[in-house]
């Protein structure tokens, strides 16, 4: 039996249905899982992060589950033997236009065309479209600074921007629609009434289609995909959501998160936020793909970091990518300034990926049913390069992946990342990406 079974019936002369609670003859022996392994489903989340990194400082020097962390890395310490660290992979998509480029070529396996433009949709909007349709949100987007850029990109003409307010994301999470498992479902009469309208709408855009030319059909086919999914949210209002033991209403976040003295933004306070209610969107099934944003390409957003001042006065962060003096008669490292925000930057990433890890789900966590890919849109912000890209996994996605250790390849192409990933979701991709980023093989070290 099902989790989803629904018993049906006729009433007043319409159907209905009936959904069942989580019952001994859809579970395994062990009570753990579903008879057919499905109780917790594979999550896939992106972290993004501006501007790069300090390659000298980044790659650890050995390979390998015993490998030592580099400083960059060091940070990551919590939570290294659920991260699988990837080296000496290049975006091959080129870098035509700075920063841009890479994080297309990084995230949608194709190169921009004329104008910014992405070709291929990006990896998290790949798998909403095979993973979304049957939770309340096919996808979320989410930044921790104050910006509503985005990195999820679902066509050409659609970059979904990013809800940048803590508030803003626990209203919509767990405010009007939100119940928790065993809750009684409120029906709404105005819920039926839009379902009628939508299914009206779609009739007419059926018929509608068959008059217009290519590209007309395109923009029609992109409004109504939008429709379509403002019709599964509507359905999901009207279901009982998954029964997992781990859902729970997390508290409200304040009702600001105010700069400090010196008016730099808390970014690390708003990140775990984030990672809170993301990690309790997951373990409530309100969503399996995630696309969060710690900071956006060309980010010049001053980190809280103390001591770190050029010429005496607060730098951005994209600022001190450029205008560090690689030798400022310290005898510190290049660009020490720059490792400071990046060791925030990764401290702030362990921090988020432990709020996924915290949670229980089975004899597991919910970050081993998840796959999270960290990047950024260069390796070397300085010359905007993408050869030995940085990239970092957490999760083993039900156990599809390997973790724990360094990886290195020699050149290889980093789409190889992006195909891996997918397969390991379930998807039955023979191939990924476009031009230079076309491939058709993964990563065999990574797949358990």
């Amino acid at each position: 039996m099902k989790r989803r079974t629904v018993l049906r019936g006729m009433l007043g002369g319409a159907a209905v249905g009936v959904g069942l609670p989580v019952l001994e003859a859809m579970c395994n022996s062990s009570g753990t899982a579903l008879a057919d392994g499905s109780a917790f489903p594979r999550r896939y989340m992106q972290f993004f992060w501006g501007n790069g990194v300090v390659p000298w400082l980044w790659t650890p020097v050995d390979t390998g589950p015993d490998f030592t962390l580099s400083e960059g890395l060091a940070p990551l310490a919590p939570v290294r033997d659920v991260m699988t660290v990837l080296s000496g992979y290049d975006v091959k998509t080129g870098g035509r236009y700075p920063h841009t480029s890479a994080r297309a070529g990084m995230l949608s396996c194709a190169p921009l065309a004329e104008g910014e433009i992405w070709q291929l949709p990006s990896l998290d909007q790949i798998l909403a479209s095979e993973l979304g349709g049957d939770t309340r949100f096919r996808s979320l987007q989410t930044a921790a600074t104050d910006t509503d850029q985005s990195v999820s990109v679902a066509s050409a003409t659609e970059v979904i921007p990013s809800e940048r307010s803590v508030q803003g994301l626990f209203a919509r999470l767990f405010g009007e629609g939100f119940r928790l498992p065993g809750d009684e479902p409120v029906f709404d009469p105005r819920l039926g009434l839009r379902r009628s309208v939508l299914d009206s709408v779609m009739d007419q855009q059926r018929r509608l289609s068959g008059r217009l030319g290519a590209s007309d059909r395109a923009r029609i086919d992109q409004h109504f995909t939008n429709v379509r999914e403002l019709e599964r949210r509507i359905a999901r209002l009207e279901e009982d959501p998954p029964n997992f033991a781990a859902c729970a209403m997390p508290d409200a976040p304040p009702s600001s998160i105010p700069d400090d003295a010196r008016g730099r933004p808390d970014v690390a306070q708003r990140n775990e936020l984030m990672g809170e209610l993301l990690a309790m969107a997951f373990a409530c099934d309100q969503t399996r793909v995630i696309s969060h944003l710690l900071s956006p390409s060309v980010s010049d957003v001053v980190f809280p970091i103390d001591d770190i001042e050029l010429g005496g006065v607060l730098r951005g962060h994209h600022d001190l990518t450029h205008n560090e003096p690689l030798d400022d008669g310290s005898g510190r490292d290049p660009l020490w300034r720059v490792q400071e925000v990046v060791k925030y930057i990764t401290t702030t990433l362990a921090a988020f990926i432990q709020r996924f890890r915290d949670i229980e789900e089975g004899d597991g966590s919910l970050l081993d049913n998840a796959i999270v890919l960290a990047t950024t849109d260069s390796s070397n912000p300085r010359l905007h390069s993408l050869d030995d890209f940085p990239i970092l996994l957490f999760g083993t996605g039900c156990g599809r992946l390997n973790t724990g250790f360094h990886h290195r390849s020699e050149g290889d192409n980093a789409a190889r990342v992006n195909l891996t990933i997918a397969r390991a979701m379930g998807l039955p991709l023979g191939s990924i990406g476009m031009e230079e980023g076309y491939v058709t093989e993964g990563i065999s070290e990574l797949e358990a």
